[in-house]
């Protein structure tokens, strides 16, 4: 607790993680295959010397087990024409139960999900891809405050199945150009059925030019507290609509790659630009229409869109040394109300800067970032500054081992009050959800990999 505001700055984590991966090929045959356990326990909250004897400590708990497993299938019928299909099937069980103080959210995610797969090459100009899928969710929820008139605020059962099938066809003329469209019908049990097309394209007219774009449409079934548990973290009051819609948004994305050559290295330019339109949307609300200290999950009305441009460049200075610089602007707005503002604590710019040099015997590395974080808005609309952060590690390399130091937030550069009202955290003022900095200063770092070759 480094700022002296009673909570920790990090969470206590233990963690146990356990998985095992299989491979096998047999002629024509091939196979992935693998299963995963995670349980974890992360605590967090008050400190116990920094709270009055009258008082109970705010404590935050998230028990988490999660199992999963998969398996790929596939054959090969043609390898001229490279004919195969695959079979893809995964399944996934999670469990969280979590507690943010008087707030008590525990939830448990059963997924099945299998796809079937048919690709061919028609010519060496035209391929084909089309598949079947099918997707089943179960999502148990339950969530309650204690001491609270709200005793049962949640507590519910969500079933989705969805089966599909989608076809893609591939129109490659030689390295120049590359058209991918496709299409796919989806049939939800809670939504019904629905179409989502989507298109790319490549077209390189010589090595130095790459433009690429893509436009295509998405949906998405939200989950409100799932999603945005970290939320909870706050004294406000939790409103969720009840008729929560499907989400639907197209996107369109423009690139280019160029390389230009300057005393006879390559300078790699990048530009990409990607929107998005949201016909709706799941809208988390912050002291809006149901009041202040409320925070509702709703339905969009009006506009919600974002623009995205970066730009990057990397080139090589001499053998050995190279530096990277990339600036990207967001342009995040949503309705909220019937207002249409930024999206809060979304930074309105980022940029970044790394130096990177290895000495010529590749024994030593050394490399150096710098991070530009633009300002944006809080909930109240209030505005947050712009911050600048500074990394760098250098590492050692010897012949079965490397050894490794580093320093992250070298410019030391904490945010003040991170958590607003700390000092009364059962208030309905509290609020550690509106964290847009670091709240740890310097931290060093010194590590070792160990490598080993197969004989």
């Amino acid at each position: 607790d480094d700022n002296n505001d009673g909570f920790l700055d990090k969470p206590r984590i233990t963690q146990y993680n356990v998985g095992n991966r299989w491979k096998y090929q047999s002629g024509d045959y091939i196979f992935h295959g693998g299963i995963g356990a995670i349980k974890e326990l992360r605590k967090s909250g008050q400190i116990n010397h920094n709270v009055n004897a009258s008082d109970v400590p705010f404590r935050i708990r998230l028990e988490t087990d999660r199992y999963e497993a998969y398996a790929k299938n596939a054959y090969v019928f043609d390898h001229d024409k490279g004919s195969n299909i695959a079979l893809l099937v995964s399944g996934s069980m999670h469990q969280l139960d979590a507690g943010y103080g008087h707030k008590l959210y525990d939830v448990n995610e059963k997924n099945l999900y299998a796809s079937l797969v048919y690709e061919t090459n028609i010519s060496d100009i035209h391929n084909i891809s089309a598949g079947i899928s099918f997707n089943h969710d179960y999502l148990g929820q339950s969530y309650r405050t204690v001491n609270d008139k709200d005793a049962n605020i949640l507590r519910q059962n969500d079933k989705e199945t969805v089966p599909g099938i989608y076809a893609q066809y591939t129109y490659k003329l030689g390295e120049k150009l590359t058209v991918m469209p496709g299409l796919r019908w989806d049939y939800s049990s809670l939504y019904g059925g629905f179409f989502t097309p989507r298109l790319h394209a490549k077209y390189s007219p010589n090595e130095m030019l790459s433009l690429r774009a893509s436009a295509g449409k998405g949906y998405r079934t939200p989950h409100a507290l799932a999603e945005n548990i970290t939320l909870l973290a706050s004294g406000r009051t939790i409103v969720i609509d009840p008729e929560l819609e499907q989400e639907e948004a197209w996107n369109i994305g423009l690139s280019a790659a160029l390389k230009i050559f300057i005393k006879e290295k390559s300078l790699s330019l990048n530009a990409d630009y990607f929107f998005t339109d949201f016909y709706n949307q799941m809208v988390v609300n912050f002291d809006g229409a149901c009041g202040p200290h409320t925070l509702s999950f709703e339905n969009l009305h009006g506009k919600s869109f974002s623009h995205t441009l970066q730009i990057d460049a990397t080139y090589p200075f001499f053998k050995g040394f190279s530096a990277t610089c990339a600036f990207r602007i967001n342009d995040v707005r949503c309705t909220y109300d019937g207002v249409l503002r930024q999206k809060p604590l979304t930074s309105r710019y980022k940029g970044l800067m790394t130096f990177s040099y290895t000495t010529p015997l590749e024994l030593w590395q050394f490399d150096v970032t710098g991070q530009l974080n633009g300002d944006g808005e809080l909930y109240d609309g209030s505005k947050y500054p712009a911050y600048f952060m500074l990394q760098a590690q250098i590492t050692r390399e010897f012949r079965h081992f490397s050894i490794y130091l580093g320093g992250e937030n070298l410019t030391n550069y904490i945010i003040n009050d991170p958590i607003l009202h700390a000092h009364h955290p059962w208030s309905p003022s509290f609020d550690a959800t509106q964290i847009w900095g670091p709240v740890t200063g310097i931290m060093g770092y010194i590590g070792i990999r160990l490598k080993f070759e197969k004989l």
